[in-house]
């Protein structure tokens, strides 16, 4: 199966109006109103790598002792993670505490404060351990929570979501004949969002089952929602070399048939209100709508009565996530 990099879709069905686009015919008995009946949809997990446990052994410590920090990274989903994923214990109290040694999985200890996880096997559970010991001993003078908010653990991974959504097409001819027969029936989509933090939303504007004739034109609205408990990180560079957190444009749908293999792709012109044409930003958890158009006419030959189809795309991006946990430091007491 092809994989396209820009952006995982996903297809939500609105009511768009009883106009027939080829046919300009309003059909009597159909309401006008946007959202009426909708789709199926399947959703799966949003956040893939978690943090399954994080504590501090001990948690309350004296001035002088150490403390272990200890977390267990998990990959609850049904993949391998192939690329490494990165563990940082990035706040930490410097200048109370020493270089951490850190321990991932079951490796020896190294001064620092990353772990690399190189793979990761569905479901599979890792172990990394960071050692804190006190600089001086004689610093901590009161009864001390350092940080405040507690010792913070970040963890960013690379990820693939990919959707897949039904969308019906009919012929011109097909068209005609149920009209005449009044036997039309309009139909909603069935909407698979695949295992991902980072979760588009399509809309078809037009009634489904969509017409399908020379020079013919769809129009999607798309969506991008941070479902997930942490971040996006993914960084990308525009063409003036301008630097933001974010996601190429979206450009591309590709459209298969049901078990007959791969049909050509369909190029998406997704565009911003507007009519501009920019790569993906969210703005808080979403991004702003994107008007997506693409052309049917290369269906004109498939469709020769009516036909379901799926609209498949891919999107990769980074995602981070934190969680914190505290340690109390107790003052030396002397007689």
């Amino acid at each position: 199966m092809r994989k396209l990099t820009p952006l995982a879709l996903i297809l939500v069905l609105l009511g768009s109006g009883c106009t027939v686009p080829i046919l300009n015919i309003e059909i009597p008995g159909l309401p006008d109103i946007p959202g009426f009946g909708g789709p199926t949809v399947v959703q799966y997990e949003h956040d893939i790598v978690i943090i399954e446990s994080l504590e501090a052994v001990p948690a309350e410590i004296d001035a002088g002792q150490s403390t272990n920090i200890v977390a267990y990274i998990k990959n609850i989903g049904v993949r391998t993670i192939e690329k490494p994923i990165k563990v940082n214990l990035y706040d930490y109290c410097k200048g109370l505490f020493a270089t951490p040694k850190v321990m991932c999985g079951g490796g020896s200890p190294n001064d620092g404060t990353e772990c690399e996880i190189k793979r990761m096997l569905p479901k599979e559970i890792v172990r990394i351990s960071w050692t804190l010991e006190q600089e001086d001993k004689n610093k901590v003078k009161l009864r001390t929570i350092c940080p405040p908010d507690g010792m913070k653990v970040s963890v960013e991974y690379e990820y693939a979501t990919t959707s897949l959504s039904t969308i019906s097409f009919i012929s011109k001819d097909e068209l005609e004949r149920t009209l005449e027969a009044r036997t039309l029936m309009s139909t909603d989509s069935y909407i698979v969002v695949g295992q991902g933090p980072i979760k588009p939303y399509l809309t078809v504007e037009d009634e489904q089952p969509v017409p399908v004739y020379q020079d013919a034109r769809t129009m999607l609205q798309l969506v991008i929602k941070n479902m997930g408990s942490g971040q996006l990180s993914s960084k990308f560079t525009t063409e003036d070399n301008n630097e933001f957190v974010g996601l190429p444009a979206p450009n591309s749908i590709i459209v298969t048939g049901i078990g007959r293999g791969e049909l050509e792709p369909l190029d998406a012109d997704c565009r911003l209100e507007g009519n501009v044409k920019e790569n993906v930003r969210l703005i808080g958890k979403e991004s702003p709508p994107y008007q997506c158009r693409i052309d049917l006419t290369n269906l004109m030959n498939d469709i020769t009565k009516t036909g379901t189809r799926h609209l498949e795309v891919e999107v990769k991006y980074k995602y981070m996530f934190t969680k914190s946990v505290q340690v109390v430091v107790n003052p030396k007491f002397t007689a």
